[in-house]
């Protein structure tokens, strides 16, 4: 990730209906370097190899795995800590439809949340698609509140797509299929940034997990571009740095870098 001067990335005050907001995000992600999409990537790969291959939610693995299962699924501590001790008595069951019920995926996502009301939506349908997502990369998507919040209409994938028109759904399992195909429409938009290298798409291992990489860090990018506009100089230098806040979108540990480049904005 190169050096940057946060202030020209992304104009003030730009939202998905902006006709110049795609132009902005496309010159923005200018500053992302493609070994870190594909770095991100293969930590994806390994921690599916490491926590999620041939996961059986019944066994002994996923009670010790758990808390790093759902570590993995969200982006903060503190809704890890949530959905650790909303499962702390153990039910298996409702994972298990989940990952391999006889219903359609989306509607077995749809299911899932409505089971746990207790938890927010949000929350519940990260951990929803973040297991299926991860543990079978090549069928089935993310649907992450940094991805598409419809409770604010907020998200990269409006942002991507120029519009919330192929996000508004009536029903969970209708989102989670819309959100699917708009996924696989920002491919397009990743092709022309020039991030989804042959040494990214080639791998077997990383492929599955290049739109994933690539969405965190154009949704890093974007956060970084608004709020450097609000934000003093002195707590923008305390921010992660954009490769960084990408890998906790994800689930990732941060990597240890010297600085954050927006420690000097100028």
């Amino acid at each position: 990730m190169q050096p940057q001067r946060q202030s020209h990335i992304i104009k003030q005050k730009t939202g998905p209906d902006d006709p110049e907001l795609q132009n902005y995000l496309q010159e923005a992600l200018g500053q992302v370097a493609s070994e870190d999409v594909i770095a991100i990537a293969d930590e994806l790969a390994e921690r599916h190899a490491r926590l999620f291959l041939n996961l059986k939610v019944d066994s002994p693995q996923f009670i010790s795995a758990s808390a790093d299962i759902f570590s993995a699924v969200t982006h903060t501590k503190a809704n890890a800590r949530t959905i650790t001790n909303y499962f702390a008595q153990g039910d298996s069951a409702i994972f298990e439809q989940l990952l391999s019920g006889d219903a359609p995926v989306p509607v077995r996502v749809a299911s899932f949340v409505e089971k746990l009301n207790a938890l927010d939506t949000r929350l519940a349908l990260e951990l929803a698609t973040g297991l299926l997502h991860n543990t079978s990369p090549k069928d089935n998507w993310l649907w992450t509140r940094w991805l598409w919040d419809p409770t604010v209409g907020t998200g990269i994938l409006p942002l991507l797509a120029g519009s919330v028109h192929n996000l508004v759904a009536e029903n969970l399992a209708d989102g989670y299929a819309r959100v699917g195909t708009v996924t696989a429409m920002s491919m397009k938009f990743g092709e022309g940034t020039g991030l989804f290298t042959p040494e990214l798409l080639d791998s077997e291992k990383r492929a599955p997990f290049a739109n994933s990489a690539f969405l965190a860090c154009a949704y890093s990018v974007y956060l970084y571009g608004t709020t450097s506009w609000r934000l003093s100089r002195e707590f923008n230098g305390l921010l992660p740095t954009l490769p960084n806040m990408a890998r906790r979108l994800l689930g990732l540990p941060k990597l240890k870098v010297q600085e954050s480049p927006l420690a000097k904005v100028e």
